[in-house]
Formats: structure tokens, sequence, C-alpha cells
């Protein structure tokens, strides 16, 4: 009763996806968005000449009310998935017929004790299971992620463009991959090697880790449950493959099983990258 409490007010306090979008970047919880936001912020401030502070809350879409030429663009997890069980999840994507869609994929097994930590010590998001049982869950863990995920791969051509990066993408080569979705965007301005290399040395972990704890942005979208408690951060460790801290073997080979048995085969290097760290897919856009 307490968990499905915990999902209704959670769902009570999602607000209704900007229906205004050029682009939307979508992603399963834990999956590198915020990271992402903060380095399309900076380019965009820096190769337009706007100032950061007008990027309230984090939402990038300021920028286009003073600047027209910049795309707006919309960040949000897609049909409320982490509130979802695998079978209420909605197939349609007609919604993005006429948009832009960047989806970013991590590694399943440091989704999934990201997710756990950000359930468990984050203010507003409470689980009070074990990371074991968490794994397990039917809804908006595991199962859901992977189907969530199954449906965007049969329905990446429905957007007008489609773009299929990964949080691995962006730590392997985090300039070269915020480039490539820089132009997907629309934002060739900000593609300037000095723009792009303003914003990864603006937004790399150890920037991002002291601005949450300064509470730099005002916002909770980058803000510590508990400063004293590095599980708490949205900047949490930055680990490709730190699940491996915390999984049992018997865990990982769990959620390995799942992915072999239920993700499209196409997309199962993606979920599972911190293996051997293979490019996911390029985009198949229109």
């Amino acid at each position: 009763m307490a968990h499905d409490n915990a999902k209704t007010a959670a769902s009570n306090a999602v607000r209704a996806v900007d229906a205004e979008g050029d682009v939307y970047i979508l992603s399963f919880p834990k999956c590198g968005r915020t990271w992402l936001r903060l380095l399309l912020a900076r380019a965009i401030s820096a190769a337009h000449g706007i100032p950061m502070e007008v990027c309230r809350d984090l939402d990038l879409t300021h920028f286009s009310a003073v600047d027209s030429t910049v795309p707006r663009i919309v960040f949000w997890h897609d049909d409320r998935v982490a509130l979802r069980a695998p079978a209420q999840l909605s197939a349609d994507k007609d919604f993005y017929r006429d948009r832009r869609v960047v989806l970013l994929l991590r590694d399943i097994r440091d989704v999934a004790v990201s997710h756990y930590f950000q359930r468990t010590r984050r203010e507003g998001d409470s689980y009070n299971g074990t990371l074991g049982d968490f794994l397990t869950e039917e809804v908006g863990s595991v199962r859901t992620c992977l189907e969530f995920w199954n449906i965007w791969h049969a329905q990446q051509h429905v957007p007008a463009a489609f773009l299929l990066s990964s949080y691995e993408r962006l730590t392997a080569d985090t300039p070269g991959e915020l480039g490539r979705i820089m132009r997907f965007c629309g934002l060739t301005q900000a593609v300037d090697p000095a723009a792009v290399e303003t914003a990864v040395a603006f937004a790399h972990f150890g920037a991002m880790r002291a601005m949450e704890r300064d509470d730099v942005f005002r916002s909770e979208k980058l803000r510590p449950s508990d400063p004293g408690d590095v599980e708490s951060y949205k900047t949490r460790r930055g680990v490709v493959g730190g699940y491996r801290d915390y999984l049992t073997k018997e865990q990982a080979d769990d959620v390995d099983a799942l992915v072999r048995g239920h993700l499209v085969p196409a997309w199962q290097p993606a979920a599972l990258a911190a293996d051997e760290q293979p490019e996911p897919p390029l985009s198949t856009a229109k």
C-alpha cells in the first residue's frame, strides 16, 4: 500500500509534457539525461551568447524564447515509464510523428542500480525493498525498461527523425557524441568546437557534483537529498560498469538473462554495454 501511495504521489507530481517541442530527448530514468541536458545548455549558451541564468530549472526551451533560431528541446521520460508495468506501456508514438527524437540507452545493470538508489535515497520517490527485490519489481524496474526499449525499437520509424545514443557513447567520446546529437537537433551554431569544448569542461563529472552539492541551479533536477550521502546525488558515481560493486554475480546473471530473453537482439549490446563498451547502432534518421 505504501508503495502504491508513493507511485500515486509521484504520478500526480509529473507535469504534462511540453507539446510545442521540436526535439524530444527521451530515456528511461538514470540513463544520463541530466548530464546531456547540462552539456547542451552550456553549448547553446556559449554559441548563442545567452546567459546560463536564462535556462531556469534546466529547461532548455527558455533559450528558444530568447533566440528563435534555437530549436525547442524538451527532455522527459516518455509515458511516465518509471510508473508503469511492462503491460501498461503504450506502443502509440504518434505524438512524435512530426518531431525529432533522441533516445538515450545505458547498460541496464547500471540503470537498475542507479534507479534503485534514486528510489531509496532521494526525496519523494521512496522504495523500501532491497536491491535484489528491486531487480524483480514488475513496475518501473528492469522488465519495464526492456519493454520500453523494445517499443521504441519497433516504433523508431514514427518520428520525423530518430537518433539512438547512449551514456557509454557520451562517456567514451563526449565531444564527438555531443556534436553528433547537436547536429541532429539542428543546433548547427552550437557545434562550433569552442562551444563544445566549453560545454564538456563545464559539465564533467567533478564539476557537476560540485554544482549539485552547492545547489547552483536551485533545481531538484540537480540537487542531492542529503549532501553527506553520495548515493543520494543525481551525479552519484558516473562509472560505466559500476553495478559490479553492488550486484552479486547471480543477480547480474539474472539481469543478463532477462536481456537475452526479452530485449530485441539489435539493442542487446547497448543494454550490456559495460561488458565491452560497443557502440550502439547509429540513427535511422529520415
